[in-house]
């Protein structure tokens, strides 16, 4: 996005309701008291649920890898776990002790190469949880590993995922199916919005009941998503879903920085104006492109933060309180 048009949309979007643009004149903002306690908690899920039955997982055939884990720590001291060529995609269910009958489809982000498992996923289930919000954590698999259906196996996952979780595990948990929202971060920010805008897409054959169920998350709460696969775009991601030379048309089916459709639920958008991973400029282009739909959208701009930062955000950065923003959107929209 030319630097013109960029200042423009952040100056109108500083003009417009539900839009808060944060620069480092606010100072210091104290989070809740609580918010880096659930990136120290240890518990894991209370369930592993695969999101396929045996034999009937579709996007084959299946390339020659092999799942593994990365089990790492980071120089705070705090577990980094990430997921790489996952051929059993599941959900991990965090069940809330005092439950409001809402739920959330939490879809770490990792480039389409990888997925992540701590940050982005388990600590803001746990969050999620003390909300009284029921938690599941997508592992997705990968578009780099080169299913056979290519980019679409990933949106598999997370459309099989929803359904899943609309239809209550076979009595295993109990959620309102029309209070489900979908929170992702990066590219998982980019699956998100895939899930989110392409609801009439029937990406696989049915399967049971569940697949009856709606596709489309009732609220979506996007973290510094990847937006575009043009011009500007996170590389990374591109090359990762796309391959190395894809075509003007396949970028333009995974890119939502021109039109959304009318049907796509309410956005929160976050992101930091000097994010060095994924520019802000897709951000104000999906802001841009939802609000000419007509579209529900509240965008948050901090001028400090950094990419991928889930609930680790340093205390002294305003966009670390981006879970307090959550909370009140969510409270607003009905889905907490």
């Amino acid at each position: 996005m030319p630097s013109a048009s960029r200042r423009k949309i952040l100056a109108a979007a500083a003009a417009l309701p539900g839009t808060m643009v944060a620069a480092r004149a606010l100072g210091q903002v104290t989070r809740s008291a609580d918010i880096a306690s659930f990136s120290k908690d240890t518990r894991e899920p209370d369930m592993i649920v695969p999101l396929w039955p045996a034999g009937s997982m579709p996007g084959g055939p299946v390339p020659a890898v092999t799942e593994a884990v990365d089990d790492q720590w980071d120089n705070a001291g705090l577990r980094y776990r990430v997921a790489e060529h996952v051929t059993r995609p599941t959900i991990a269910y965090f069940a809330a002790s005092n439950p409001t009958g809402a739920a959330v489809l939490i879809i770490p982000g990792g480039g389409y190469s990888r997925v992540g498992i701590d940050r982005e996923g388990y600590e803001s289930a746990r969050w999620m949880n003390a909300l009284g919000v029921a938690a599941f954590v997508l592992r997705y698999r990968l578009p780099a590993d080169r299913w056979g259906d290519g980019p679409v196996v990933a949106l598999q996952d997370a459309q099989r995922a929803m359904r899943l979780i609309r239809a209550g595990g076979a009595g295993r948990w109990k959620v309102d199916p029309k209070r489900v929202t979908v929170m992702g971060g990066s590219a998982g920010g980019h699956l998100a919005l895939c899930l989110s805008t392409k609801v009439y897409d029937r990406t696989y054959s049915e399967l049971d009941a569940a697949d009856h169920l709606l596709t489309r998350p009732d609220g979506a709460i996007l973290l510094y998503p990847v937006v575009t696969l043009g011009v500007g775009t996170h590389v990374g991601s591109r090359m990762a879903l796309l391959g190395p030379n894809p075509s003007p048309e396949a970028i333009a089916q995974w890119s939502f920085d021109k039109s959304i459709p009318g049907i796509t639920p309410p956005i929160l958008l976050v992101h930091a104006v000097h994010d060095r991973v994924v520019p802000v400029d897709h951000s104000l282009a999906l802001f841009a492109a939802v609000r000419a739909s007509g579209g529900a959208i509240d965008m948050h701009l901090f001028e400090e933060g950094a990419h991928g930062l889930g609930l680790r955000g340093d205390p002294a950065w305003p966009i670390s309180r981006w879970p307090d923003l959550a909370r009140a959107w969510q409270l607003r929209n009905g889905l907490a």
